[in-house]
Order: structure tokens, then sequence, then C-alpha cells
């Protein structure tokens, strides 16, 4: 079992060096607690945990104490104790936050442990309130107009997902994500587009051609840009990797279709297009064709999404590029190619055999020249985000 000694498994390191306060309150949903800090631990978080006395009764601070390999405050014992944990902290994290300490924080009451460090937190690090409550509760207009009043304070308020008439807590992996967006921020409020998953075309009602992609170079990029600030705009086609809860998105199948969103996409400043789209469709006909005989297909070139984006778009369009079995030299140049001929501001190149699940190697081309990333998707993501955008 995980504890403050022993190694974790790291997903990333958007918080290292950074110090994660986390107030838990007295919700069922605290019996998560344990799995949040070490999500936390997993991006390099050091967490210190404070309890409600009605947390206490739900989870035990030595599950808390083992699991974040820090020492849990449990009572108020002095002011000072609490303002020096805020001096020592980036974050102030209340999850799960009941209806009544929600209450009490909206009106400036500090008679718990948690209370009192959102007191002596807010206007001094960044606050995100994470509420779980029965349905009823969050539907009440006192309780609603208690979180709007958190809101208008400047306190990031986690939204709210009703399952079986509660509002339970989200999963670990989403709470993570929004407190590492509120400590990130370079994209804070730039809008960016990101386009991925394969597409496909019709042959008849029952059968499609499409083209081999997993999708996890986009989700990858997605949940970088998301955990960078930037306000997205997704559109997805088909993927076999998860995509993660917290990301909204909108779903296209051919090309066609996706074209029907270009006016809605081409409102972005940035857009990223590592889409497996097909470069070929048949007549599609209806019903199913026949399976016991012989069957000639003819494919026709569909338009070219990047091309027919470009004609109505001034910002700036980064493309992909993937072939397989070439040079490093031969691979740049049908990059640069597309570049030129589609005129786009980056292109995002690999051979295919650069590439396997968690791990690819790219070459990232601009007017300015061509450097080269690799290692981890998710580190390559970044790297591709943080040099085209």
């Amino acid at each position: 079992m995980e504890n403050g000694s022993e190694e974790f498994k790291i997903k990333s390191s958007h918080l290292k060096g950074k110090n994660v306060l986390l107030g838990i309150t007295g919700s069922i949903g605290a019996v998560e607690s344990v799995k949040l800090v070490h999500e936390l631990r997993r991006h390099m978080a050091t967490v210190n945990v404070v309890m409600t006395p009605a947390a206490t009764e739900i989870i035990s601070p030595d599950s808390l104490e083992y699991a974040s390999g820090n020492s849990v405050v449990t009572k108020l014992t002095g002011k000072i104790e609490h303002i020096s944990l805020v001096r020592n902290s980036d974050i102030l994290l209340i999850a799960p936050a009941t209806a009544n300490s929600i209450s009490k924080m909206a009106l400036g009451i500090d008679d718990t442990p948690v209370t009192s460090l959102f007191t002596n937190s807010l206007g001094h690090i960044p606050v995100v309130v994470v509420p779980v409550m029965h349905e009823n509760m969050y539907s009440n207009p006192i309780i609603k107009g208690n979180i709007e009043r958190l809101r208008h304070f400047g306190v990031s308020i986690m939204d709210v997902k009703i399952d079986e008439g509660k509002a339970k807590i989200p999963d670990p992996e989403s709470i993570a994500a929004l407190v590492i967006r509120t400590l990130g921020g370079k994209f804070k409020g730039k809008k960016i587009c990101i386009i991925g998953g394969s597409g496909f075309e019709k042959i008849d009602d029952v059968r499609i051609i499409t083209n081999r992609s997993t999708g996890e170079t986009a989700v990858e990029l997605a949940r970088e840009a998301y955990l960078m600030g930037a306000d997205l705009d997704l559109y997805f086609g088909s993927t076999s990797v998860q995509i993660p809860s917290y990301l909204n998105y909108r779903q296209f199948t051919t090309v066609e279709s996706l074209l029907d969103f270009k006016k809605d996409i081409a409102r972005n400043e940035i857009v990223l297009v590592p889409a497996a789209l097909s470069d070929f469709s048949p007549n599609g006909r209806r019903g199913k064709l026949p399976s016991d005989k012989k069957m000639n297909l003819e494919l026709y070139p569909t338009p070219k999404f990047l091309r027919e984006l470009r004609k109505i778009y001034r910002g700036k369009l980064v493309g992909f590029k993937a072939e397989y079995g070439i040079s490093r030299k031969l691979l740049e140049s049908r990059a640069k190619e597309r570049l030129n001929d589609y005129g786009l501001d980056a292109v995002i190149a690999n051979d295919l055999r650069n590439v396997k699940k968690g791990y690819t190697k790219v070459l990232i081309i601009t007017g300015q020249g061509t450097e080269e990333s690799f290692g981890e998707k998710n580190e390559v993501a970044r790297d591709i985000l943080n040099k085209v955008c």
C-alpha cells in the first residue's frame, strides 16, 4: 500500500514543488479521500490534510496521515497554526465540501479547522471547492446562493454531476486536474481547438472504411491543454483510449460531418488536427450489400479538411503528418510540403514505427525550422503545445 515513504508511480510533474492543502468535511464522499491524496501525489504534490470533526467520524485521520506522509490537523489549536499552513501552501482544496461547510464559508463562519483555513486562505491562495451533497440540498436556493457567493469571491467551484439523486464526489483524476489547471494557467483564456481520433466513410449502412488510430495523441494534447488552462473546443472521432471525464467534446464521424463544424472551429485562436481522417470514400449504398458475391469498391478522394478550414480560418493552424518506414529526411520533406501546400503554421510529423502505447517521437516543423521531441506521450504533447501555441 502507498504511503509517505513509498515510491509512487508518477503521472506528471505538474504539481512538483507545490503544496496542496486538502480540507475534508463530513460527507460520505470523504471515504474517497485516500485515493485523492494518492492522485495528487502522483503529480508530485506535497499534501497536508485538515479535517472537520464530522469528517473524522467517516474516515480515520490515521489513514490520511499514512496516505499523505504528513500529520493531519483535526482540531482548532490557534490561528497562528492555520496562518502558517496557508503561508506554506500553494492552494486550498476542499473536497468533499458539504452544504453545511459551504454555507459557513459563504458567511465567514470559521468554527471548524476547514472553515477556519478557508477564512485565512481567501484572497491569499487559490481556493477550489468540490460540493458533495444530496440533490435536494444542492437544488435548495439558499445553498445555491451560498455557492454563487463563493464564486463571487473568486472561489473555483467544481461542476456537480448528479448521480442517483446525489451530487457525488468526482473521480480523483478530475479533481487533481482542476487543481493543476487552477495552479497552471499558461494558456488561461486562450481558445484552443483539438480534433482527434479516426473518422470513417460508409461502404453501406453496416460497413465502413477507416484509418488505424488510437486517438491517444489527441487525448494527451487535450488533457495537457486543459491542465495548462486553455478554453477547449474538442472534436473526437473513434478512439480506443479513454477520454477523461472532465473533457467535454463533440463527436464527428465522416469528413463531411466534421466540415459541418468548421464555422465553430474557426472561432478558436489555435487549431490542432491530429485526427486520422479518411482520404477516400466509397459511394455509400443503402442497406447491407450481400456478403456472398464479389464486389468492386470504387474509392473517391474526400475533401481535405485542413485545406477547407484554411479557406475561412486565419488563426494558427497545426497539421499532423504520419508516414511509415521512411527516412527522417524524407519525412521532414513531405511535412514541409504539407506546411506550404495547406498554408499551415506548423506540422507535427512522425514515422509510425516510432509510436507505441504511451510513447511517441515527432518532428515539430514550423517556418522557423525543425525540432525533435520524443518520450512519454503526455510529455511530447506538452512540448508540442509549448512550441506551437
